[in-house]
């Protein structure tokens, strides 16, 4: 029986499907809105779908005569690859109380150092404890990118509130997604680079975003 975790391998090790799915994290799309802004025919973008949905990394929802597709919610794929170990696993979000399990961190950090230098049994229980360690360093990492999700869905529920316009939106959108200026802006949804910038100097009148010097480079960021 194939389990999960390499359904999902099997999934991501299609470049398409990282491509569909790296363009679904920007925004909902529909098929041939994906197809256009990928270079790829409808039946294959299709194709793809099916499987993702079938998969659970995608769902989709109809608005008017469009069917829109989405990453509906975070999930985590942890590979360990090492002299010692392989390993794949699924972490769905999930729900920690994130300061008690940074005291027992350092709890059994602290246990692992005056250990490691022991005798074979000691040793064993500081593997253990290492173990033990990296699942919880895993369940913070879990519950941080739930948050970021949760983050960005209350900003641009904000965003929509403040504005109207629907470039504004998108740039705005954009910047909250780790795009820097204009230029990446335009070519992730492939807008015209002019109406980017006239989007950006019109948030930056409204006091929204602001320009930062970055190593030598000019970006833009929400304030």
């Amino acid at each position: 029986m194939v389990s999960k975790v390499e359904t999902i391998l099997e999934i991501l090790g299609n470049e398409s499907r990282r491509r569909i799915l790296e363009l679904l994290s920007k925004k909902p799309c529909y098929v041939s809105e994906i197809s256009y802004y990928l270079g790829m025919a409808p039946k294959v973008v299709i194709e793809h779908l099916e499987k993702l949905e079938k998969s659970g990394l995608v769902a989709s929802f109809e608005e008017g005569r469009r069917r829109y597709y989405y990453i509906p919610r975070s999930l985590r794929l942890e590979v360990i690859i090492s002299p010692h170990k392989f390993d794949a696993k699924i972490r769905d979000d999930e729900n920690y109380d994130i300061p008690s399990l940074m005291r027992e961190i350092r709890n059994e950090f602290n246990m692992i150092e005056r250990l490691r230098a022991g005798s074979i049994s000691e040793i064993y229980k500081a593997l253990r404890l290492a173990e033990d360690l990296q699942n919880r360093f895993s369940s913070i990492q879990s519950v941080l990118a739930a948050r970021i999700n949760q983050f960005v869905e209350r900003m641009l529920n904000e965003v929509e509130r403040v504005l109207s316009d629907d470039l504004e939106r998108l740039v705005m959108l954009g910047l909250a997604k780790g795009l820097r200026n204009a230029t990446e802006i335009a070519e992730c949804f492939r807008l015209p680079y002019r109406e980017v910038e006239r989007a950006l100097n019109s948030l930056n009148k409204k006091g929204l975003v602001e320009k930062e010097e970055n190593g030598g480079e000019t970006i833009w960021v929400i304030k």
